[in-house]
């Protein structure tokens, strides 16, 4: 428990430093301050157990402390991860986290802004829904709200990104199942209409493809939702228009790799001796099935560090820089689902 009666001023007394630099370390305002008068403040404050009153702090100093996160599913795994990211770094830092689900709704996504805007959050992390709607965060950041978006992106460079190198590792995953002797690969995937991590998947999947066969439009399947009814008809319609080659698919997103192993299931399919599959996420659930599949994994946890590092410098510093668009690697992880 915080012992009785502890006041900034005797933290400031037992620290040998000013009031003002016990306040500075307290909002995270470490310039012009050595690591050992950090240092030396941090293990006082340990000591003492003192928590500074928050509500009179944001008074005084019109902070809060907290920001807004915004997911669109977090029952995907790898928002979990994703949202654990910024949680540990803002904790890290000295910011309270407030999180909410859009349960990819558009509607319900913009009430969360404005809910975040009435809890006078410092600033928000969306994990966006739908690429083409972001008129309320472009106006919110012209009133001078901090914003950035994870994982998903937008066509204009009007807010700071984090996300990871989409197109460039689903050409890597094309090239690598054909070099690895499938002689056709499909694409199957869950709805493009909305996402801009899809569309850039879907294009690198045509552009690579191209190399190895003549039209690969021929080869996609998209879902506008993700049944195994839907999946069962596509990979039934797939295997027989290539009946006796080496085939493989590339499945898009956790949901359509999903799908696409029930359906397979169901018709009694089997990989990798029927056909190949490589797909998103490295979910824990792809290392068990079938001696595993093959998978892109994205390093989700760390997208949620760089997003709330991005977003905290942006509080701290007041920056009127151009935004920042930062792409983390992914990497190939090949497993016997793709074995031949």
């Amino acid at each position: 428990m915080q012992q009785d009666n502890v006041t900034i001023d005797i933290v400031s007394q037992k620290a040998g430093v000013s009031k003002t630099t016990i306040s500075r370390y307290l909002n995270g305002k470490y310039e012009h301050m050595s690591e050992k008068t950090k240092n030396r403040i941090q293990k006082i404050i340990a000591e003492l157990n003192y928590r500074p009153n928050a509500i009179a702090r944001s008074l005084k100093s019109q902070k809060t402390g907290l920001i807004g996160v915004i997911v669109s599913d977090i029952g995907n795994p790898v928002m979990i991860s994703l949202v654990k990211g910024i949680i540990d770094h803002c904790t890290q830092e000295g910011y309270q986290v407030v999180t909410a689900s859009s349960d990819e709704k558009t509607s319900k996504e913009q009430e969360y802004i404005l809910s975040m805007v009435d809890r006078q959050v410092e600033g928000m992390i969306v994990n966006i829904v739908d690429y083409n709607e972001y008129s309320l965060l472009e106006e919110l950041q012209a009133k001078g709200t901090k914003i950035v978006l994870a994982d998903r992106v937008i066509n204009k460079p009007l807010l700071d990104t984090v996300t990871t190198d989409n197109y460039n590792m689903s050409k890597i995953a094309v090239q690598a199942l054909y070099e690895l002797g499938y002689e056709v690969v499909g694409f199957f995937s869950s709805d493009l209409r909305r996402s801009n991590v899809r569309l850039a998947r879907y294009d690198a999947f045509i552009n690579q493809s191209a190399n190895y066969v003549q039209d690969p439009t021929e080869l996609t399947y998209v879902f506008t939702d993700d049944s195994e009814e839907s999946y069962k008809k596509a990979l039934s319609d797939f295997m027989e228009k290539h009946n006796g080659k080496r085939a493989a698919i590339f499945a898009s997103t956790p949901m359509s790799l999903l799908s696409l192993l029930g359906a397979a299931h169901d018709l009694k399919l089997r990989t990798p001796e029927d056909f190949g599959v490589l797909g998103y996420d490295n979910l824990h659930w792809t290392r068990l099935i079938g001696g595993g599949i093959s998978v892109i994994d994205q390093p989700f946890y760390e997208v949620g560090i760089e997003s709330a590092k991005l977003l905290i410098n942006r509080i701290r510093r007041e920056s009127d820089e151009p935004p920042v668009h930062m792409e983390l690697r992914s990497k190939l992880v090949l497993r016997n689902s793709t074995s031949l």
